[in-house]
């Protein structure tokens, strides 16, 4: 049987075994930084194609103006890179397309509500304190119970 971190290890350079999917992953966490915030407010990342980088654009006057300075962008993004990563781009119009600039989820704002439960604590005493699911149930009281009466010396 494989240790973990080498049966991980060659699942995910299966998954990307050139890399080009997590590097592809920071230019769009990126893309305001690389082109600047007018170029970033005009064009989103959507995609790539082999060596091309597939942008998309609110209207054909951006696509225009945006492909006359392609040239330019391949050469910021590539630099990012540190390789030749992109040939070309591609503009289109987005047409409802999700841009992969953006973050879709968030954190919630503020601490969770965690309700302490009932009975908290009362199995601590049928447990040998010195078992490691009793100092492990005493580590979870103590959760909900910082000053609680159940704390025993970690291990």
């Amino acid at each position: 049987m494989k240790p973990v971190h080498k049966a991980l290890g060659t699942w995910l350079d299966r998954l990307d075994p050139d890399g080009s999917r997590y590097l592809f992953t920071g230019i769009c966490r990126s893309w305001e930084k690389i082109v600047g915030p007018e170029a970033a407010s005009l064009v989103k990342p959507i995609g790539r194609k082999d060596r091309t980088l597939i942008l998309g654009a609110q209207d054909s006057i951006v696509i225009q103006e945006i492909t006359f300075q392609s040239d330019h962008i391949v050469q910021l993004v590539n630099s990012f890179c540190g390789s030749d990563f992109f040939d070309k781009v591609r503009v289109e119009l987005l047409k409802g397309r999700t841009p992969l600039d953006r973050k879709l989820i968030s954190r919630p704002e503020g601490a969770l509500q965690v309700r302490t439960p009932q009975r908290l604590g009362s199995l601590g005493e049928k447990m040998d304190p010195e078992s490691p699911v009793a100092r492990c149930y005493a580590r979870y009281v103590r959760f909900f119970k910082p000053e609680g009466p159940d704390q025993t010396e970690e291990k």
